[in-house]
């Protein structure tokens, strides 16, 4: 047995899932006060809530899940919508219920983020089985991942500097993954490896644990969930 250090206390997976469900309470929370204020404000202003809670929603997807411009409309309409439901609701003469929904929908985005993204966290100790020099590793990179994570790293000059196979899956046109994992073991690969996203890396992952194969997690995606789970550090 080998030990490596990690970041995380404890299960960084159970924490995460945790605070999701934190996320998805409050934000279910903000729905209900709604709907209980439905006897005493019009149904329009009720609807016109629901619809800047949903667009709260798509904003903060938006903004934890994607880079540039998306994720900069995502910030504006995860922090506008909420804002222009208050502003309505005091128009409206029922601020009290908008101050709820919006401290609820406040909670909702904080945890929500915190389970994608817990900085601060000190080191843990994690067990690893060391493998054998792999004589023929075989990598697969998503150019697309993380915002062109690959060309932007150089990760396949630097692959095939140490001597890996690199896989390129093309953008243009949809790839069978695992098919591609499955060939590469085919024609005798002993380590796979992925610089790419969650999806890209589950399926090659499943394909080594099926053949008993090192696997190589390379975060090159956006955010890495895969990697976190394992406890890696993801920078």
């Amino acid at each position: 047995m080998s030990t490596v250090t990690a970041r995380g206390p404890g299960d960084p997976a159970g924490t995460a899932r945790r605070l999701a469900r934190c996320a998805l309470a409050a934000a279910g929370g903000a729905v209900v006060v709604l709907l209980a204020a439905l006897g005493s404000v019009g149904f329009l202003i009720l609807l016109s809530g629901l619809a800047g809670l949903a667009a709260a929603a798509v904003g903060l997807w938006w903004f934890v899940a994607h880079r540039g411009l998306l994720r900069l409309l995502g910030a504006v309409l995860a922090v506008g919508s909420p804002a222009a439901v208050l502003a309505l609701y005091v128009l409206g003469g029922v601020w009290v219920v908008a101050l709820v929904s919006l401290a609820l929908w406040a909670v909702a985005l904080g945890c929500a983020r915190s389970a994608l993204r817990r900085p601060g966290e000190g080191p843990r100790t994690v067990r690893g089985v060391p493998a054998r020099r792999p004589l023929r590793p075989v990598l697969i990179m998503n150019p697309k991942s993380g915002g062109g994570k690959v060309g932007r790293f150089g990760l396949v000059e630097r692959a095939e500097k140490l001597g890996a196979r690199v896989i390129l899956i093309d953008p243009e046109r949809e790839n069978d993954v695992e098919a591609l994992a499955r060939g590469a073991v085919a024609e005798g690969a002993d380590l796979l490896g992925v610089a790419g996203g969650d999806g890209t890396q589950a399926l090659v992952a499943a394909v080594a644990a099926e053949h008993d194969l090192p696997f190589l997690v390379i975060s090159a995606g956006t955010r890495n969930h895969f990697a976190l789970d394992l406890g890696l550090d993801r920078t």
